[in-house]
């Protein structure tokens, strides 16, 4: 990779630089080459809308990156860039809740670009698009055609996520879960760490800490670089133990507590964490939990005889493993 793109740099020396050479200078990564190649550009050349548009993708703000795309446009660009400039129109107009225009991007596609190479993305953002209308009704239609349209596991994953999100908001959750629930245990696809993900939060928001702990190990685990995990962490940390009630009921039955610090699908990832453990001086277990037809390797550190005194260990070691644990009666 070094060699090509070093003998890259060398024949835009010598022969001048090209779109094709700028294009793959930043396909590749690299910025600040493509950078110094732009600015040696003529003059004439600099107003240009391939120019225009390769200095679209380099720039950080988000606000003139659109500007340049749009300016590009108007300048005349090459056709091979049309349809990813109209794709970042359209994120671009998404993420700034300007739904009209982004409605307008996303209409104009199919018929600009019959077959492009993004129109399973288009076809997803217009399920966003009417999610964000609340037109649910819409939006699960769609993602319905998704589905049938395109029924590889990469994108039917993709489907079924758009589809539960949209659920979630139209008030059909249970429904929703049954969804995510089924694809957070497929064996792999982009689908499954958006599952993961969106079952702690929905068991985040429903004040239900057993099933956050148990989802956000599950994410953790298997996909430790996942977006959203410090996210997660703080909106997990409001949740409150048990209740008055309970605790009571559990010292009726003469039950102990441990802290519940990881649950994961393979057992020597458990082993690994429970070895960290080891300096507090107290009991580390790890017993297996079978959920439908998966067994899961819980690590529980700790026999305390009050909920209080379980709780107190448990702000220690998650302060300073900046981690969230949970209590729990056994």
């Amino acid at each position: 990779m070094k060699i090509i793109r070093a003998l890259l740099l060398i024949l835009i020396c010598i022969s001048g630089v090209s779109a094709k050479d700028i294009y793959s200078l930043i396909r590749n990564g690299e910025l600040e080459e493509a950078r110094d190649s732009l600015s040696k550009l003529s003059t004439a050349r600099q107003r240009d809308g391939n120019h225009l548009y390769f200095l679209s993708l380099i720039e950080k703000s988000a606000g003139k990156s659109a500007e340049l795309i749009r300016a590009s446009l108007n300048a005349g660009v090459s056709g091979i860039y049309r349809e990813d400039m109209s794709i970042r129109l359209g994120q671009y107009y998404l993420l700034n809740r300007n739904f009209a225009r982004a409605a307008e991007i996303l209409g104009e596609f199919p018929a600009s670009f019959e077959k492009g190479k993004n129109t399973p993305d288009i076809f997803r953002y217009s399920i966003y698009l009417d999610e964000k209308n609340k037109n649910y009704e819409a939006a699960i239609r769609q993602a319905d055609r998704f589905l049938l349209e395109y029924p590889s596991e990469e994108f039917s994953q993709w489907g079924l996520v758009d589809k539960s999100r949209v659920m979630m908001n139209f008030d059909k959750k249970i429904a929703a879960r049954d969804i995510l629930t089924k694809l957070s245990r497929e064996k792999s696809g982009p689908g499954v760490p958006a599952a993961l993900y969106m079952l702690t939060l929905d068991a985040a928001e429903r004040k239900r800490p057993d099933d956050a702990v148990f989802y956000y190990n599950l994410l953790r685990e298997a996909y430790p670089s996942a977006i959203g995990l410090d996210a997660l962490l703080d909106r997990m940390s409001g949740l409150g133990g048990q209740t008055e009630r309970e605790k009571s009921a559990d010292q009726r039955t003469g039950t102990f507590y441990s802290v519940q610090v990881g649950v994961f699908a393979a057992p020597e990832n458990a082993r690994q964490l429970s070895k960290q453990f080891d300096q507090y001086g107290h009991k580390v277990e790890i017993t297996t939990k079978k959920i439908s037809d998966r067994t899961y390797h819980v690590v529980f550190i700790g026999r305390f005889d009050s909920y209080e005194l379980a709780v107190e260990f448990e702000k220690t070691i998650e302060a300073e493993h900046d981690d969230v644990y949970q209590v729990v009666a056994r």
